[in-house]
């Protein structure tokens, strides 16, 4: 009888520490994100606007609006020096909007495109369908260019996909330097 009662305190006083390691799903965000660091991105937490977003998460109860968000990482690469004449964009995935490209859309219009549009985005839509992971949306500005997506487990090795994201995003960027060049020709 002695025994189960040390048992159960034991059991009781170490219990609650297993409550400090970390889950599953906190160890692959964490196995993501080192890669993602190892390969010279900045990691990030973001949010963006939830496109598919019901009622009850666009308007609360007593009928005030609110912005319908969705929590996501975001790996950026910074673009070092910064180009200050390159499009600046943001474009989500979405199923049933296709602007500027098939199954994307922005929330607000892009800045600094080049002339034609159609020939940059056509370009640009090969670099973003192989962008791997969980990828919501991409962003491109001045400082960086980013891959904003849910951390999942469907990928393999996260090194790879950390690799795949590093590369999409710099060839993304190089796209980037390229209008820029064209946009500060007299």
């Amino acid at each position: 009888m002695v025994w189960i009662v040390i048992a159960a305190i034991l059991i009781a006083a170490i219990g609650p520490l297993f409550w400090l390691l970390p889950s599953r799903r906190e160890r692959q965000q964490a196995a993501w994100r080192a890669a993602a660091r190892a390969e010279g991105l900045i990691v990030e937490l973001a949010s963006v606007d939830k496109l598919d977003a019901t009622a009850a998460e666009r308007v609360t109860a007593g009928g005030e609006r609110r912005a319908a968000r969705r929590q996501c990482a975001a790996y950026r690469l910074p673009l070092l020096p910064a180009i200050e004449s390159a499009p600046s964009w943001l474009l989500l995935k979405s199923p049933c909007e296709n602007r500027y490209l098939p199954g994307w859309t922005t929330p607000h219009p892009p800045t600094a495109l080049p002339t034609p549009a159609v020939d940059y985005w056509q370009a640009l839509e090969p670099l973003l369908a192989a962008l791997p992971g969980g990828c919501i949306g991409v962003e491109a500005n001045a400082r960086a260019i980013s891959w904003l997506g849910l951390e999942t487990a469907d990928e393999d090795d996260p090194a790879t996909a950390a690799a795949a994201i590093a590369t999409g995003l710099a060839a993304i960027a190089a796209l980037h330097r390229q209008v820029a060049d064209v946009n500060r020709a007299p």
